[in-house]
């Protein structure tokens, strides 16, 4: 299979969540269009599993442009996140097979689909609003078990991300 990094955008649309969790790889898709008409458009996104967590990441909690956030994994969960405005790099590594670090552009519209145990983090490219899809718990409480920090992106490393930022600007 030709690697996530050397797809296109198009091409990464084209894998359905569940050959993305077996070649263990974050994808991007773009919800169907189920209508469209001078009010709008309505897109369709269809999930493998149900949902039943949403994180809503309110107008005071919007990510700034540049910051790094995630820099984890989630051993048992899949985590999809759509980002409602804006966009950002998403980097992402699978542990189970030390896979390479890999990126791609995430923009409003996108379903970015993480399977478990594939690192990811994020760069953000200017303010940025997400909604964090989860089949399961999500409580701060319990942040350890179901949310393990693994630093893929160093926010202190301002080579690193200027690289990545020059790169996607």
């Amino acid at each position: 299979m030709i690697s996530e990094s050397e797809m296109t955008k198009e091409d990464q649309k084209k894998v359905r969540p569940e050959a993305a969790r077996a070649e263990r790889i974050e994808t991007i898709l773009s919800g169907e269009i189920a209508q469209k008409d001078e009010r709008g458009i309505i897109r369709n996104y269809h999930l493998p599993e149900p949902i039943t967590t949403i994180g809503w990441i309110t107008a005071e909690q919007v990510f700034k442009k540049n910051w790094v956030r995630a820099n984890h994994y989630h051993p048992v969960q899949e985590q999809k996140v759509l980002v409602i405005s804006g966009k950002y790099i998403s980097f992402y590594k699978d542990l189970e097979n030390e896979g390479p670090l890999h990126h791609h552009l995430a923009q409003a519209g996108d379903l970015v689909v993480t399977p478990p145990n594939v690192a990811h983090a994020m760069i953000f490219l200017e303010d940025t609003l997400l909604l964090n899809l989860v089949n399961g718990n999500r409580d701060s409480k319990d942040f350890g078990k179901h949310t393990v920090p693994c630093v893929l992106v160093d926010p202190q490393d301002q080579t690193q991300l200027e690289k990545y930022l020059a790169h996607y600007r």
